[in-house]
């Protein structure tokens, strides 16, 4: 999951529809692609609540994050992507979801990295997650 690819429209995008305003009408999207689909895993349900291409636009403009999608978050540590699924699943079940935040960027290494944290912003908690992709400029 390269950090850029995945940092422009797509983070923007993803942080709309998490945002207190969409939260709401997102959780029902996935509690409708659970009951359809089965229990969520990471990246099964991206596609779904993100269909546009053009909303994969990353910081350059290009879209192919989308095309790309099931490798990159496949290439994502097994420990990662239960983590991902364990943080959203829990909280679009839950009877009052909160909001999250969504960051991707390039960790300082080669590796992935993923730090989770709740925060108040406007008098409301939210989720936070930060994304970190192997350093592209070590490759």
């Amino acid at each position: 999951m390269g950090g850029l690819t995945y940092s422009g429209k797509f983070e923007d995008r993803i942080n709309e529809l998490y945002s207190p305003k969409n939260i709401g009408k997102t959780a029902k999207k996935f509690k409708e692609y659970e009951k359809k689909n089965g229990p969520y895993a990471f990246g099964k349900f991206t596609k779904v609540l993100v269909p546009k291409k053009e909303d994969w636009a990353d910081e350059s403009g290009a879209t192919g994050g989308h095309d790309k999608w099931e490798k990159h978050s496949g290439a994502i540590p097994k420990a990662i992507r239960d983590k991902i699924t364990e943080v959203i699943s829990t909280n679009l079940r839950s009877a009052k979801p909160m909001p999250l935040v969504l960051k991707v960027g390039e960790n300082v290494d080669g590796t992935h990295d993923l730090k989770v944290r709740l925060f108040t912003h406007n008098g409301q908690m939210h989720i936070g997650l930060h994304m970190l992709c192997p350093n592209s400029s070590l490759k």
